[in-house]
Parts: C-alpha cells; structure tokens; sequence
C-alpha cells in the first residue's frame, strides 16, 4: 500500500481527546477471582519411532526445558518461573502432537524408556512441583475408551491389588494416586489427523460425538470424579455434538486466537497492525457470547463451562520482528485474561505456551534464561490480582479500529454483521475459474449450462478443496456478503460443502477471510457468511470449499451472490481497559491496567477516598514490536509514580502499558 493509503487507513483510528480516564468501583458485587485462566501448555511430543536420542533431545527427554533428564526432577528455575506467574494450570501433551499419542508408551521408568524421559509420570511431578491442576488430552485418531478407562485407573485408582494399572503407577515411583480431574476428548479433532496421503482423514462430528460418549462412560465408571471436555466448533459440528451428546458433556473446549497476520514485509506498519488488534480483541466476549447462545438454542439455558486450553494472538511471521513474541502480543493477551476474567462461563483458560518451542514465554534451557513480554505480563497481572473480582466503571477517550488480519471493526456505533444491506447483486457475471493444483485426478470440477458448479470427489481422499473461484472488486469501508444454495450427494465422512469469501490476494497472502457453514445435505440449503475487508483491499474473490474429506461424492453450488452491507463492528472501546480486585480482608484494592494508545501517555484518577497507600509497576518498552529476543530488558517492569490526591489516586500510564496497581485502605 502507497504512503497516502496508510495515512487515509490511519485516520480511521482515532481517539476521542479532550478527557483524562477516570475509574471508579461500580456496584456490582464482588465475586471470587478465577485463577485458573493463568494455565498454560506443556509440550511433551512422542517420540513415535523410539529414535535413540541419548536422553538429552529438547522435545522428547527435556520437556522443551522443564525438566532435567540427569537428574530426574523438574528444573528448579523453570517450576519457579511457573510458580512466580501463578500458572494454576498446565496441560499435555499439547496441540496436534495428541492426535496419535499413545499413553501407554509414556509411562514406566525412565529406565524403560530411555529415548522419552519426559512423559506422562515427569508432567504430573511438573505440576506438583509447580501447584498446578493437570489437565490431560486423550488421542483422538488412535486409542479406545478401555484404554482411556485404564489411564485413568493408571492415575487415580488405589493400589490395593485389584487394579493392575494402579500397580504400574506404583512401580513407576507413585503410590499414592494423582487424583487428576480434567482430561480432554482431543485436540480439534475437526481439522483432521494431518497424516499425508492414504493415512489423512478427519473425523466426521457422528463418530466424534460417540466416541465422547464412550469415553465418558468409560472413565467414569473407574473414577465418577473425573471430568470430559468435548471439543467446541462452529456449525455442522457443534449441532450433531449437542443432539448427540449434549447432555452429557461435562465442559466444551473453545481454542480462542485473536488475529491473523503472517507476512515479512512490515506491511501494514506494526503501529496499525496493533492498532487493528487492540480495537478487536474485544470480540473474544462476543465469542464467549455467541458460545453461550448456541447453548442456548440447543436447549441449555444454564449454558455448559469453557475451558479455553489454547489461546494466544495469531501472528506467524519474523519481519521486522516476530510480533506473537512482542510487548504489543503480550498485551493483546493481558486483555484476553480480562475478558474471561469477568466472564462466569469460563472454567480454566491456557496461554500457548510456556516454554521454548515457537510461541514459549520463556526462553532458553539453561540460564541466562529469556523472560519474555507475554511472561512479565502474566505475572504481572497475577500479582495485582486480588481475592474478589470487582466491576469497574470506566470513562476514558474512545479508541477505534477499522478492523481486519481476523478482527471485527470497532470504531463508533456497534453494527451486527449484515445490518443495513442493499439487496443488488454485485458479483459479475462470470464462468467458475478452475485451478488444478493439488487435485491429481481425484476431482472433477465443471459447470453446468444453468451455472451451477458441481465438483466430483472420486475417492475418499482427505483432499482441502477451493479450487472453484469468482473475482470481484471491493472497497475495503463496506461489508460483504455472500449467499448460495448448495447441496451434497454423498461425502458423509467430509466436512461439508462450503463458500468462502475473502481478500482477492488469496489466503495464503493475507491470512483474511470468511466461510459459510459446511452442508451436508440432499436438499438445497442456503448458506451466507459476512466478511470485513482489510483497509488496503481492492478486490475479492469467492471460492467453493471443502476443508476435508473421508468419504466420496459431489457437491454441487448455484445462485450465488454478493450484497453490500455493513460489517461486523463491535464498536469504540476505552482506551484504557482495567480490571478490578480486592483482598478477602478488604485492606486493599488492586488494578490492571491496559493502556492501548501507542504513542501517548494517558493519565488516570482511581476514585478511592480511603486510600492510606499506593505502589504501582508498569510493563512497557520503546515500541508496540519490540521484543526481549536481543535485549534481555527491552520489555521490562518498572516502578510507575502515583500520587495520592484527596479521595483519590493518580498516576500516568505509559504508552502501550500495562500497570499493576496496589492501594491500600
């Protein structure tokens, strides 16, 4: 984008001047802090082919660092970084590594499995030496419901000689059992196996929805404490899952990334790019808000607990600096903790992740160890945090965001997705543009006389189909919507016959798009979905989706169309975000604050007449990008000045900050 289209973006993020933020304690009453939203993830990948690694490889005997394979026992400077943040939760082994772990492989001695010395046994005495709450991910491309059963047996029955798996516990150097609660049935278990060729496949939502109902049965009848969560996903998946299964569902698992960005160019410039995001984390509550509705709608009202075992921002790039590791990442997160801080429906949320690896918050696996942003700000934001959570009222200058890179606008009013639409077609008249890339003869793709496209799946073949494509061009101020009627013959074990609209740049470029549910279905269903252009867009493109297959069969796709609306906007948000807590004993109140303005300090007064004492810190550093990869203290915590004025406390964020805030009564 040119110099002039940057600053006609630019002007789009305004913050209303004029005010000073004031925060004052609103009357809603307190409610007990949920701590288990400071959890994180462990990695502990299998080393599936039992490769010699002469007990000191990263992954498989170090636990990416956490443990100390010589000595057997956690690495005291990791458990005390964990301690330090307050991670209440850790869970294993972690991300797509579950679809095929076998938990059996990872238990015994060390001695018995010298190529794995980090495993299931090394985890848990992770956890202990750390007080964090276990939470465990069951393969699901591989294992049974008695084999689930027997892990359970392995961790939490008696060893009192009718329980061989207690048995092996014992002699694996545990008597007494580890009592884990929290276990989760997969790892988005919708997007497939990721297996290549003839071993690709991705579980259709029926076999999901029994294999959860299995596996509860099962592990439950060994230990009736335990507890199953299922996995959560837009659409077709989460309606067979709540028919099917609904009621017996203990918890559902929402993995929650804010953003969408992976180009090494450094457009757009890191100070829009943050500005976009910090406008539109907000839609992390409308997320949770839109979970509890299809609850809801299912026919449960009291709605069913989230457990968030994944979150984090969405940035996969290196230049000019690897942003998912930058101060602007560590605060898109701190006010994600915010959200479900006040948020009843969350259970237990898991940054990703805790150590080394791509995304870890700390780095190294001996000292000098790196504390990265995300790190500082989680402990931060863990030690001024009190016993009861509090709700502020808070009046600050307004920020706004145009949205884009996967966030919603926030800019002014709110809007609903596909408010004020005018009913022209505006797609050209146009033939479907064919690719062939990837297809190897397994497709057929062809248009009929009428228009309608038809797409022929010859086999079974795990085949991510959007090789059907209509351009158009576009203004990136407006909303767009897409509508069609399609219909599936076949195709059972596949994800479902889609559209998808987005940037005419392609995916791959932008990472910025949106899709209409999967059909299923021998009759005509319509199907429509709203996207928000990026502010630099000049054109779409619209293209026939199936994500994944298991199943032969033809999808068939006609009317479509694409009308001018307004898009999704969730509206200005303050430009200081806070949350609010106090002690059991009710000496002391205690404030995070985030402050989102790049460039500006913002001064605050907390409305407290009784305050006797105050301290304040504040993490920042010299831009939104910067990075402690190269300097240790570029993102640091510093103590911040306040005043304390007649009923009141004052002080001045920094830019782009976030500040813990202690008062005492």
């Amino acid at each position: 984008m040119n110099k002039i289209g940057w600053m006609a973006a630019a002007g789009l993020l305004a913050l209303t001047a004029g005010a000073e933020t004031g925060i004052t304690i609103g009357p809603a009453p307190a409610i007990p802090v949920n701590r288990r939203v400071f959890g994180n993830n462990q990695l502990a990948y299998q080393n599936a082919g039992n490769t010699a690694t002469g007990g000191n490889h990263n992954s498989y005997d170090k636990g990416y660092g956490v443990w100390d394979p010589v000595k057997d026992a956690p690495v005291p400077e990791m458990a005390g970084f964990a301690r330090s943040a307050g991670m209440t939760v850790q869970r294993f082994p972690g991300g797509c590594g579950t679809h095929f772990f076998d938990w059996k492989k990872a238990v015994g001695t060390p001695a018995e499995r010298p190529n794995q010395r980090f495993a299931l046994p090394e985890f848990l005495r992770f956890c202990e030496a750390t007080g964090a709450e276990p939470v465990i991910t069951l393969a699901d491309y591989a294992g049974t419901a008695a084999e689930a059963a027997e892990l359970v047996e392995y961790l939490n029955a008696p060893d009192d000689g009718r329980h061989p798996w207690a048995a092996r516990r014992a002699a694996d150097g545990r008597k007494e059992p580890w009592n884990v609660v929290w276990f989760e049935c997969g790892n988005e278990t919708y997007h497939g196996n990721h297996r290549k060729g003839a071993e690709s496949r991705t579980m259709p939502s029926q076999e999901y929805a029994a294999r959860y109902r299995e596996f509860r049965r099962a592990m439950r009848a060994i230990d009736p404490k335990v507890r199953l969560g299922a996995v959560w996903h837009r659409g077709e998946w989460n309606r067979v899952l709540l028919e099917q299964a609904g009621a017996e569902i203990d918890f559902f698992i929402p993995h929650i990334y804010v953003g969408g960005y992976s180009g090494n160019d450094g457009n757009p410039p890191p100070e829009t790019l943050f500005r976009i995001m910090f406008g539109g984390v907000r839609m992390v509550s409308e997320m949770l808000k839109e979970f509890r509705q299809e609850l809801e709608a299912a026919g449960m009202p009291g709605g069913k607990p989230l457990a968030v075992t994944e979150f984090n921002c969405h940035f996969g790039q290196e230049k000019p600096a690897p942003y998912r590791l930058s101060l602007g990442g560590a605060l898109i997160c701190a006010e994600i903790l915010r959200q479900f801080l006040y948020n009843p429906d969350v259970l237990m949320a898991n940054y990703w992740q805790f150590a080394n690896e791509y995304w870890g918050m700390i780095r190294g696996y001996e000292t000098p160890y790196r504390e990265r942003p995300a790190y500082r700000m989680q402990k931060l934001f863990h030690r001024y945090l009190l016993d009861e959570l509090l709700t502020p009222e808070v009046a600050a200058p307004l920020f706004d965001a145009p949205g884009g890179y996967g966030v919603p606008k926030a800019a002014g009013k709110a809007t609903r997705a596909g408010e004020g639409e005018h009913s022209a077609n505006l797609l050209p008249v146009q033939k479907w543009r064919f690719l062939d890339g990837g297809l190897s003869g397994k497709v057929e793709q062809h248009e009929h006389a009428d228009g309608t496209l038809e797409v022929v799946f010859r086999d079974g073949s795990d085949i991510n189909y959007y090789h059907a494509a209509k351009l158009m061009p576009a203004y990136p101020l407006y909303g767009y919507r897409v509508t069609a009627e399609v219909r599936t013959e076949g195709l059972e074990n596949a994800t479902g016959a889609a559209l998808q609209i987005g940037d005419g740049r392609g995916f791959n470029a932008t990472r910025s798009c949106a899709g209409t549910e999967g059909v299923k279905s021998a009759e005509w269903q319509t199907v429509s979905a709203v996207y928000t252009p990026l502010v630099d867009t000049d054109s779409l493109i619209i293209q026939a989706r199936r994500m994944a297959g298991g199943s032969p069969g033809r999808m068939f796709i006609r009317n479509v169309r694409v009308t001018q609306t307004l898009p999704e906007n969730l509206g200005a948000s303050p430009l200081v975000e806070a949350t609010v807590s106090r002690s059991s004993d009710g000496k002391k109140l205690a404030f995070v604050l985030i402050n989102k303005s790049l460039d500006a300090a913002e001064p605050v007064t907390l409305a407290i007449p009784a305050a006797a004492k105050a301290k304040a810190e504040t993490l920042t550093g010299p831009s939104v990008a910067a990075t402690n990869e190269d300097d240790p203290e570029c993102v640091a915590v510093r103590p911040l000045a306040v005043e304390l004025r007649k009923e009141a406390v004052t002080l001045q964020l920094p830019p782009c900050s976030l500040t813990g805030v202690e008062v005492e009564l």
